[in-house]
């Protein structure tokens, strides 16, 4: 017999899950990952109930896209897209804002013309992750990562104007 948690729908993350294991199997190209992930997000935006829900779906898919473009090695004109519309939306936590940051400066190699806004993005997220309790286990993490982040560019932080 099936509990009532088991009869509801798929949590939105259980949903891209699958979605990825379906996309995986199908090795299927760049365009396909972002034209399911849209169709994902149109649909949870129209079940969400509060404009907080509908902003944390698109936060997640254009972070999902961006992470894609990257891994794809996406030109300008496609990464710098999603860069842009997460600024736009914000942030979702300070680790959405690391991850996306470091994916900026590691891609520098193909658009070195964005270095300064890159750099710029990961040494705010930076600050803000020393501004955490030296005792929360994240802060190490976040650290962690941009420092490799650091160490893989192949691009160098602009001198300062």
């Amino acid at each position: 017999m099936k509990t009532p948690s088991q009869e509801r729908s798929p949590t939105f993350g259980r949903e891209i899950d699958l979605l990825f294991l379906r996309l995986i199997e199908a090795t299927a190209p760049y365009e396909d990952y972002k034209r399911e992930l849209l169709k994902l997000e149109r649909r949870w935006i129209q079940r969400a109930k509060t404009s907080a829900q509908r902003l944390a779906v698109q936060q997640i898919i254009a972070k999902t896209i961006l992470t894609e473009a990257y891994g794809e090695r996406m030109p300008w004109k496609e990464f710098g897209r999603w860069i842009r519309r997460l600024q736009q939306l914000g942030f979702r936590n300070l680790g959405m804002r690391i991850h996306v940051a470091c994916l900026y400066v590691q891609s520098l190699h193909r658009f070195p013309r964005q270095a300064r806004q890159a750099w710029d993005m990961l040494e705010d997220a930076e600050q803000r992750a020393l501004r955490l309790r030296r005792d929360r286990p994240l802060r190490q993490e976040h650290l962690e990562a941009i420092a490799h982040a650091k160490k893989v560019a192949r691009v160098p932080r602009p001198p300062p104007r």
